[in-house]
């Protein structure tokens, strides 16, 4: 037998049938099919590279989307190569018999087996994890968009109507099996034609398995429709939403007739969902339904039920948690436990105590299993929702409900105390295995020989064995501990770690060895069958002779008639040789799952026969490894498979953590990756949204800068800062930099790039980035220090062979007393001593009082683009990170200004004030005007300076950082326009595929060429220069936290600051007008306070608020009703005065009013500019903040 690539590139372990197989014709014409099918699929890969192009269109520059393949999987090869056995021959030929009555009873029962099979394998890939993880999203806290649902709904319709219809047909095909069972048992009624007079006690052990195998996939659908609760209620959105659209139907552009059809599919979908899926087997409607009334008078069949139920399990429950589990065993548990649910309907009374007391026995053994997708199906819950209700009634039961918690507190005590017991065996039998599977190297075609090939079934049955062993330990010990809420210790949570990357070494190791697994594989069946035809033969030969013997008896008639029985013993003889033929003649092909239930059924009838004295629990021991050995790559992925860690997402950064401070465990880091990245694999089975994919994609990118990359960065720039000060400071210990450490961290710097399903994370580069980074910093912001960091820089290389870049800081920039590393070093002195013009983008240095000088330096774009040209780019960058951590620090200080308990009474009266009375132009200046001069009264701190002063100096600060960010940012568009004005451009503005075709490249790099241009137009045309959007974006979410709550009314504030500032401002003017001024208080501009004003508004979200109390326009209104009143008042003065000779005598001796009043006009007028020029200039702020 020889393999060949299937369809799907998969690997045909062994032909089906003999007659193809050696039929050359047969072969040649299979192999230029499955040739041409090969051609075909490496066409699909190579077209598939156009897909991978695309996602450039969205961003050139962005990571690959996740939705790609990932680099590691298996599905991102072009060919992957999986074994399979295929079974190409249908019933008919493989049961072809001269004994019809045989033939006709096993294809019957084989039919709704193998359906049941089909069936149910395709629900666990298509419809369990599909539906479990319907409606998921990365948080359960995230609320959806009106219309999310039904959508999310729509997109999904064929999921459910795959779901129908596979409910539908597998209710057929088990009505049809039941319905073959009770004809097969049934004793009374004489209308029914028993299939084989010559057998008395049928006992079909495999079809009750598939009973129950199909009555366990309605289990597990009712549970997981039970615990995912977004099914149901997306359903009755989207049904709403369609009431709603039958109103409207021209507005949607859907014709009549197909929402209809739509409609009653929903509806239909909705009577289907309304009870449970296993429930509706039972009710009148169903096509079990009226077998089961019939199965209620059948006492065989209910006595063989219950004889199945038990023996199996008795079989089962020794070998669960031991060596000698099986994968299929826990599922097998769930099938048994179904099959149970559905005779306790059958039989309609409550089961025998013997029965009951095993299945107690299996819930205190197992009173939890797990389907795909790591989800908890509690037997016991199992029970009590699907059992009748006389079953329930049954006191050892109801014991047994009262004892739940303690039930699955004692499986984990029994856990922890096996895990204790076994893990030193478990690893010693690891590394055995590992090292006796690794070393085995398949032989030649002359040196193959059947010891080789028993060996290979030995180590391959052994890592299955293992590998599910600690599939079970792990997946149930989380589980229990996540359930009953028990804190795992530290021990056993590395011990837990430990068994997780145990699992992905076993994957790596099968999948290392799987090519080779693959070509022995035919072998592998031979040998098994060989073994399984070792013990048949003997009765083949012992029929065939007394067969002749018979045939001999029957010519002497009369001795023949004396014998009583004759008949019946020939009837057995003959049906028992025909049962051994079939079953020779299926191991005569592959060994494909078809055939094994086929062997599994003959064997039963063999059995139920009793003719022969045939080991028959040896040979089902060998049907048994046949199916593990030839399904071996697909119970390998599922229990080695680690998806079900998605839900325990919060081990992965304990597991990285203790990786990290073990050194010895650094080579654990890609494994624990793997181990949390089959999560994606989960979710994108379950087809849930690219956001959720995202979002897990950055929680395992997260965890791993924050628990080893970051941790790293630290260790390793303060090991070397503790080497090199030990060489500076005196009475230190010298010690050898290059040998001497707190850890050996140079272990996870010779690591290869871990491998993440979306990307590949460098560890080595990362740290280079980060040492290259701060010793830049550090070296900027103290220049002086510059020599120590070069120093760490070498020692980084000779220690650790770091490939650092030098420390290029060129010398200080003087123009015209300008330097961007001394702005940045003096941040706060900077924001202090200087104005910024927020309309001429340039800083005015305030004069400290007391010194007169006759000039002011002036700051301005040109100086920082000479700044730029001397220093580089850099320094850009480690002012954004300066002023990002300087505003953090105004913020801290605002929130400490405004939590002072007097200025919150005052800001809440104020609040309040506004929110019964908005908008009244009357009250709103009286109401300032209180506020003003009670916080303008307020004074804090050692300086006695008010609260508004205070505060005006916080805001103005803030919005002088904001301003130097603006201009540097300025400064380095106006370095890069001088820089643009000398390159030479090209003569011709070519593009990419242009540049393709006139070169001659195949047509795939035309249509390349074609993407990137068209990804270079869409980045192109969305390129602008954003300032504070990043920095904006990430206040908002800093000043969600709780400790700037005394930031919430900050906008009632605003308008007695902005008071006090034209107040301010106005008497400075005054007193320019005197000799006796002081210089400092000349230049006070009003851009730093606007700026922030705004920012701070923006990042609180308070913009609307502060403009719904619509200040300026009052205040400018009340400014020009008092302006109109003064003059009024001071015509009416001069018309008095100039009417009497005495008036003129007092005006000689007093002051003129009109003079007093005139003051208070301008005053008025001046104030009004002001307020103008403020409001202008905040509009402006706003503006640049939007």
């Amino acid at each position: 037998m020889l393999p060949a690539a299937s369809a799907k590139a998969q690997t045909n372990a062994c032909q089906s049938s003999p007659k193809a197989f050696h039929a050359p014709t047969a072969m040649a014409s299979q192999l230029l099919e499955q040739e041409e099918k090969l051609r075909q699929l490496v066409d699909e890969w190579r077209f598939r590279s156009h897909e991978l192009l695309s996602n450039l269109r969205g961003d050139p520059f962005a990571c690959p989307s996740p939705a790609a393949p990932p680099p590691s999987s298996s599905s991102s090869d072009p060919v992957r190569l999986h074994v399979e056995p295929l079974e190409h021959s249908d019933l008919s030929a493989l049961l072809e018999s001269d004994n019809v009555a045989i033939s006709k009873l096993i294809m019957v029962l084989s039919y709704d087996c193998i359906e049941i099979s089909r069936l149910h394998r395709s629900a666990s890939k298509k419809l369990y994890r599909q539906l479990l993880l319907f409606g998921h999203r990365s948080s359960p806290q995230e609320v959806l968009v009106e219309g999310e649902p039904q959508k999310a709904f729509g997109e999904s319709l064929s999921l459910f109507m795959e779901l129908y219809e596979t409910t539908s047909r597998m209710t057929a095909v088990l009505g049809n099996l039941v319905k073959q069972l009770n004809s097969i048992y049934s004793l009374h009624d004489k209308n029914i034609l028993r299939p084989l007079n010559s057998v008395k006690n049928f006992t079909l052990r495999t079809a009750f398995e598939a009973l129950g195998d199909g009555l366990a996939m309605f289990i597990v659908l009712d549970e997981i429709i039970k615990q995912n609760s977004h099914i149901k209620t997306h359903l009755s959105l989207f049904a709403r939403m369609l009431n709603k659209v039958k109103l409207e139907v021209d507005i949607f552009g859907i014709t009549a007739e197909d929402l209809d059809f739509l409609d009653q599919v929903v509806s239909q979908l909705q009577k289907f969902l309304v009870v449970g899926l296993f429930q509706r087997l039972l009710q009148s409607e169903s096509p079990l339904h009226a077998t089961l009334e019939q199965v209620r008078c059948n006492k065989k069949f209910i006595d063989i039920c219950s004889s199945c139920i038990h023996d199996a399990l008795s079989e089962i429950l020794p070998r669960l948690d031991t060596w000698k589990e099986f994968p299929l065993d826990r599922r097998k548990i769930l099938q048994y436990v179904a099959l149970f649910i559905f005779f306790t309907y059958a039989s309609a009374e409550v089961p025998e105590k013997k029965i009951v007391k095993l299945l107690l026995e299996m819930l205190k053994l197992v009173p939890l299993t797990y389907i795909e997708g790591g989800r908890r199906i509690i037997l016991l819950d199992v029970l009590k929702s699907q059992c009748p209700p006389s079953f329930l009634s049954c006191p050892s039961i109801r014991e047994a409900y009262k004892d739940s918690d303690v039930m699955k507190s004692n499986y984990l005590t029994q856990l922890s105390e096996k895990h204790s017991r076994d893990w030193h065996a478990i690893k010693d039998a690891l590394s055995c295995w590992i090292t006796s599977f690794q070393s085995t190297v398949y032989p030649s075609s002359e040196m193959l020989s059947e010891a080789w090939i028993r060996f290979h079934i030995k180590q391959i049955m052994q890592g299955i064995l293992l590998a599910n062993r600690l599939h079970m330990l792990v997946i149930s010990m989380l589980d229990l501990h996540e359930l009953l809420e028990v804190p795992i210790r530290r021990e056993k949570l590395k011990s837990l770690c430990h068994m997780i990357i145990s699992l992905k070494v076993l994957e790596n190791t099968f999948r290392i060895k799987g090519p080779e697994i693959a070509r022995s594989l035919p072998h592998i069946i031979n040998i098994i069958q060989a073994d399984i035809e070792k013990l048949i033969l003997p009765a083949k030969s012992k029929l065939q002779l007394e067969a002749v013997k018979v045939s001999q008896t029957s010519k002497l008639g009369f001795l023949s008639s004396l014998t009583r029985g004759s008949k019946e013993a020939d009837t057995r003889l003959t049906d028992s040789l025909s049962l051994v033929l079939i079953f020779l003649q299926l191991l005569q092909g592959g060994g494909s799952h078809k055939r094994q239930l086929i062997f599994s059924i003959t064997l039963d009838v063999l059995q139920s026969i009793g003719y022969l004295d045939i080991d028959l629990l040896r040979i089902r021991k060998f049907i048994r490894k046949l199916g593990t050995v030839t399904d071996f790559q697909n119970i390998v992925e599922e229990v080695t498979n680690c998806s079900f860690l998605y839900w325990r997402k919060e081990m992965m950064g304990n597991w990285l953590s203790i990786a990290y401070m073990d050194v010895s465990r650094f080579l654990w880091l890609q494994y624990i990756l793997d181990a949390f990245s089959d999560g994606l694999w989960l979710l994108k089975l379950g087809h849930v949204g690219k956001a959720t994919l995202r979002s897990y994609e950055k929680e395992i990118e997260d965890a791993l800068k924050n628990e080893i990359v970051a941790p790293l960065c630290r260790d390793i720039e303060t090991d070397l800062r503790l080497h090199v000060h030990s060489t500076h400071l005196k009475g230190s210990v010298l010690v050898n930099p290059t040998k001497t450490g707190v850890r050996n961290l140079s272990w996870y710097l010779q690591m290869k790039p871990l491998q993440l399903p979306f990307k590949f994370i460098d560890i080595r580069l990362l740290i280079e980035n980060y040492l290259n980074s701060a010793f830049y910093d550090h070296s900027a912001m103290s220049i002086y220090d510059w020599k120590i960091y070069s120093e760490m820089r070498l020692l980084a290389e000779l220690k650790y062979g770091l490939a650092l870049d030098d420390i290029h800081l060129a010398e200080n920039s003087m123009d015209q007393d300008f330097d961007i590393n001394e702005i940045v070093q003096n941040l706060h002195s900077f924001t202090e001593n200087y104005s910024y013009n927020i309309i001429k983008q340039i800083f005015i240095e305030k004069v400290p009082n007391g010194q007169h000088r006759k000039s002011l330096r002036v700051i301005s774009v040109d100086h920082v683009a000479s700044s730029i040209a001397l220093h580089g780019l850099r320094p850009i960058s480690t002012a954004s990170i300066s002023v990002l951590k300087f505003l953090t620090e105004m913020f801290a200080t605002l929130s400490k200004l405004l939590e002072d308990k007097l200025v919150q009474s005052d800001l809440l009266k104020e609040s309040n004030f506004w929110k019964s009375d908005k908008g009244a132009a009357t009250h709103s200046s009286l109401q300032q005007g209180e506020l003003r001069f009670f916080l303008g009264k307020l004074a804090f701190g050692d300086r006695g300076q008010s609260f508004l002063e205070q505060l005006q100096s916080v805001i103005s600060k803030v919005g002088n950082a904001l301003g130097l960010m603006r201009i540097l940012i300025a400064g380095s568009c106006r370095y890069s326009c001088n820089n643009s004005r000398f390159m030479g451009r090209a003569r011709c503005d070519m593009r990419f595929a242009e540049s393709c075709k006139n070169l001659g490249f195949v047509d795939e790099s035309v249509v390349a060429g074609k993407i990137m241009d068209t990804a270079i137009e869409k980045y192109q045309s969305n390129v602008k220069i954003e300032s504070f959007s990043i920095l904006i974006n990430m206040f908002l979410k800093e000043l969600q936290c709780s400790r700037y709550h005394h930031l919430k009314d900050f906008f009632a504030v605003v308008p007695s600051f902005i008071a006090n500032m034209i107040d301010s401002k106005v008497h400075y003017k005054d007193k320019l007008l005197r000799r006796d001024h002081d210089s400092g208080d000349i230049f006070c501009l009003y851009g730093s306070c606007v700026m922030g004003v705004a920012f701070i508004l923006k990042v609180l979200g308070q913009e609307k608020s502060f403009d719904e109390l619509n200040w300026f326009a009052s205040a400018k209104k009340n400014l020009g009703e008092g302006e109109s009143t003064s003059e009024d008042r001071s015509s009416s003065s001069e018309q008095r005065k100039g009417s009497s000779l005495v008036a003129w005598m007092l005006w000689s001796q007093a002051p003129s009013a009109s003079t007093e009043v005139q003051k208070a006009v301008d005053k008025r007028r001046r104030c009004r500019n002001e307020l103008e020029l403020i409001e202008c200039g905040l509009k402006v702020a706003r503006t640049i903040m939007s």
